[in-house]
Parts: structure tokens; C-alpha cells; sequence
């Protein structure tokens, strides 16, 4: 067993490892801090909710502040690509290089063709994969477009009333045959076939089909090989740890949603390869591992809004051990049982949950509809005042004229006179 730490010192490295510690560059963020930033989450999560902003530009947001993004649009939609998209935490940007190591772990039958016919789903993928040899990237509905296809439409099973075309691509994808190119302005995903959206470096060139995996530092895993799942498991679950920078085996295994013990025998690997330590944290009972490159600031001195999908806020047992806040999203809760909001972001200020702010857009009126505000019994004096000039900063980068704070929630109102008295002061 490692050193002892204390609870503090563990949200510090959890924090810095995020990249969440310190306070943010004040200049709008070039595309290498945009680079750099997804190379230390090694994942952004996706979600199609919109009501503030598409959920994956919103983490860099937070540690960056504002910027361009399309910045982030080229690092998926470019080759050679930088990020692509496939299922991880949930579907997700990943790096291509854990492209391979991901697929041999999936196993998300419910996305796919599975109950069709055999005969029809073995038809279409082939023409399907037929038609994106020779075109450029296609959505579900232009391949539907594409083939001819006529389906009575079904209005029996609420969000999953996808047509046939749309399941068997999806099931490509799910199975790696097929990748996004892209994402559509009204989000839909633009496919391709797997080898014309990876990086050539992520195909295994220059490794003999069948040759055993290093698992060094850096090691990675190239499609088509004949990869061991062990393997895969070491590969991701090394990322995770760097990306966490301490946390259970359970942590470690949400992070790209990996079983549980497959990551505890990658762990114990990473323990006699030098690549973790184990240690134990003060209030925080389960055997614990830090990354040893890992830092342990002195201090936290950042704040930020988080999107409810942020990698920080993944796994909730973490957050509610670590930094003693309770989260649970709302959107799919009834609204006359929702406690906090529809679209509820946590506040991160220093190293203290200290509020809960839900958010909404009002973009025909110009708006950042601030609808409760919530602090924490722990939140620093300062909280209502650092929160309402993010608050301000985060309609700035929206594009959006007025900040507008409904009386709901016990710090809305200090939020608000904050926030006046910052636009009163300026010119």
C-alpha cells in the first residue's frame, strides 16, 4: 500500500488531473489548449439535449473558458481526425488510438438490428456498406434516401422508432464496420466506413496481422488485429487513470464503462508495472489508486459550471464520496419531482461543489435563463458573487445579451444583486 491522503488532497488531484485546479487563461483558447485539453479527458461525452448548448462543448467551456467552436468541430470532422466518435462512458469523442481497444469490449445489442430478420439485415448492411464505398459520408436518412426504402412508420416505442435502415447502421457502428464523419447541424451522425474516418497510424500499420500487443507506456491497438481483451482493458484502463488521477477499480471501469473485473486485474497490472500506486484517502473507505504522475496542488483555485455529462461528474458514487455532493439529473424525472431542475449544472468553485444552477437558453430572446439557483451548505462566502460573473461570462460565449435569474433557490437572490452590481460597474 501506498501513502495516506487526506480527503482534500485527493479532490486536488482528481481536480488537477481534469484540469479543473487553477483559474482559466483570460484570452479566448487557441486549437492546441483545445487539443491539449481533450488529450487529458481522453473522452468527451455526447448527448442530443440542447437546451443550453450541445452537452461535449461545454467541458472545455469549463476549463478553458471561452472559445471558438468550431475549433472542436475540425478535431472531428478533419482528417486526419483527432477525435471520433463511438461508444465509451456513453457515446462518446475518444481518441482514435482507443478506438480498437473499445470495440473489442462492446456489447450494446439495444442500439442495433437484432430482432430484424436475418435475411433483411444481412441485406441491407451489405448494401448499406456498398453504397459508402463510393460516396462521401451519408446520414440514416439519406441512406434510406439512397436505397429505396419504404417502411410504415411506428409510433408504438417512444425515441426508438428508427426505421430499418437506421438500425442496421447503427449496428454497424456499434460492431466498428462503420464510423460518424461528423455530426450534422441538427446532430445526426454522417457515416462512413471505419478506415476512411481513422488516422492511417490507428489501422495497425506496420504491425503483422496476429502480432502480440505491447503494453508499455503509450501502447495501442490497431483495428483488425487479433488484440487480447486483457489487453484492450490495460490500454483503457491506464487512460482512465490518468484522466481520474485516483479513484476505486469501480471509477477506474466507469470511465469507458469496462467491467468492473477486467479493470481490477488491469490495475493490479498497472500496480506491478509501476504505472499506479495504491493509497488510502481518510473518509474515503475503498481501496483507492493514484496515477503516480499525478500532481497534488497545494491549493484549488478554478471555478466552473459543469455540464451534467462532465467527465468530473461521470461516476456519481465518485462525486458524492470525494467532494460530498449528491447528483442525480433530472430530465427524464417528472417535473413535479424534480428537487433541483430540468438541465442542472454543478458550480465547481476552489475545491467545493458549491451550488446547482439550472440553465436554460432562451435564444430567440437573447437570454441566459438562470430558472434556480441552489447553494451548498458548504459553499464558500464568495460563491454567489464568482458564480454570477461565469453566469455572465457563460452568455458571452453563448452569444446570448441578458443573464436573467428567477427567485427560486436559496442563493438566487445574492446571485442576482451580484450580478447587478457587476453590470453596473461596467461601462
Amino acid at each position: 500500500m501506498g501513502g495516506a491522503l487526506s480527503l482534500s488532497q485527493a479532490r486536488r488531484i482528481a481536480l488537477s488531473a481534469q484540469g479543473l485546479i487553477g483559474e482559466r487563461p483570460t484570452a479566448h483558447a487557441t486549437a492546441r489548449a483545445v487539443g491539449r485539453t481533450f488529450d487529458r479527458l481522453q473522452l468527451v461525452q455526447i448527448d442530443s439535449v440542447n437546451v443550453l448548448v450541445r452537452s461535449h462543448y461545454l467541458p472545455f467551456f469549463s476549463r478553458l473558458g471561452p472559445y471558438d467552436r468550431s475549433l472542436l468541430d475540425r478535431l472531428a470532422s478533419r482528417s486526419p481526425r483527432r477525435m471520433v466518435e463511438y461508444w465509451a462512458h456513453e457515446a462518446s469523442f475518444i481518441k482514435p488510438e482507443h478506438f480498437e481497444a473499445l470495440r473489442l469490449w462492446q456489447n450494446r445489442t439495444w442500439v442495433g438490428a437484432g430482432s430484424l430478420e436475418t435475411a433483411i439485415r444481412e441485406d441491407l448492411a451489405a448494401r448499406i456498406l456498398d453504397i459508402l464505398a463510393t460516396s462521401r459520408p451519408l446520414t440514416s436518412a439519406q441512406l434510406t434516401e439512397r436505397l429505396g426504402h419504404i417502411e410504415e412508420r411506428r409510433n408504438d416505442n417512444w425515441g426508438w422508432n428508427w426505421n430499418a435502415v437506421k438500425r442496421v447502421v447503427s449496428d454497424l457502428f456499434a460492431q466498428g464496420i462503420v464510423s460518424s464523419a461528423g455530426r450534422t447541424p441538427s446532430f445526426e451522425r454522417r457515416y462512413a466506413l471505419t478506415e476512411a474516418v481513422l488516422p492511417p497510424g490507428c489501422r495497425g500499420a506496420g504491425i503483422a496481422p496476429g502480432a502480440p500487443i505491447g503494453i508499455g507506456p503509450g501502447a495501442t491497438l490497431g483495428v483488425g488485429l487479433e488484440a487480447d481483451r486483457d489487453e484492450a482493458a490495460l490500454v483503457l484502463s491506464r487512460a482512465a487513470l490518468a484522466a481520474h488521477g485516483i479513484g476505486t477499480s469501480r471509477c477506474i471501469a466507469d470511465y469507458f464503462r469496462l467491467p468492473v473485473r477486467a479493470t481490477e486485474r488491469a490495475l493490479a497490472e498497472l500496480v506491478r508495472t509501476g504505472e499506479a500506486e495504491p493509497v488510502s484517502v481518510h473518509g474515503w473507505g475503498t481501496r483507492l489508486y493514484k496515477d503516480p504522475a499525478a500532481a497534488v496542488p497545494r491549493s484549488a483555485k478554478g471555478r466552473a459550471l459543469l455540464s451534467p455529462f462532465d467527465s468530473l461528474v461521470f461516476e456519481r458514487r465518485r462525486l458524492e464520496e470525494l467532494f460530498d455532493f449528491h447528483y442525480r439529473i433530472e430530465i427524464y424525472t417528472p417535473s413535479h419531482r424534480r428537487r433541483f431542475g430540468y438541465y442542472v449544472l454543478p458550480f465547481l468553485f476552489g475545491e467545493t461543489m458549491a451550488a446547482r444552477v439550472d440553465l436554460k437558453a432562451d435564444r430567440p430572446g437573447r437570454a441566459l435563463l438562470v430558472q434556480a439557483v441552489h447553494g451548498e451548505p458548504d459553499a464558500p462566502a464568495e460563491t454567489a458573487v464568482e458564480l454570477a460573473a461565469e453566469l455572465r461570462l457563460l452568455a458571452d460565449w453563448l452569444g446570448l445579451d441578458d443573464v436573467r435569474i428567477a427567485e427560486n433557490g436559496s442563493l438566487s437572490a445574492a446571485v442576482a444583486h451580484s450580478l447587478g452590481e457587476r453590470q453596473s460597474r461596467e461601462p
